[in-house]
């Protein structure tokens, strides 16, 4: 009875991948390091963290992982 719920978990893991909000296989680490100035600059180019939060742009959410210390991946360009 062991091997069969191992198996039958092993089983339910796609369905569980597939349920999730985000594919975080395709998601990546902000470039935090081209931003080490105070401030951000002010272009409009949305990014989509792993935290489900879209951010004005990389320089927004890096600020944001600073300040968290937490690690938000980006998810995608462009908004949640």
């Amino acid at each position: 009875t062991r091997r069969n719920t191992h198996r039958s978990g092993l089983l339910q893991l796609p369905i569980c991948l597939v349920n999730l909000p985000f594919s975080f296989f395709s998601s990546y680490l902000p470039a935090c390091y081209n931003y080490q100035q105070p401030g951000c600059p002010f272009h409009f180019e949305p990014v989509c963290g792993s935290n489900g939060v879209t951010y004005t742009n990389e320089c927004v959410l890096c600020d944001t992982v600073r300040e968290t210390r937490k690690k938000i991946l980006i998810v995608k360009h462009g908004p949640c």
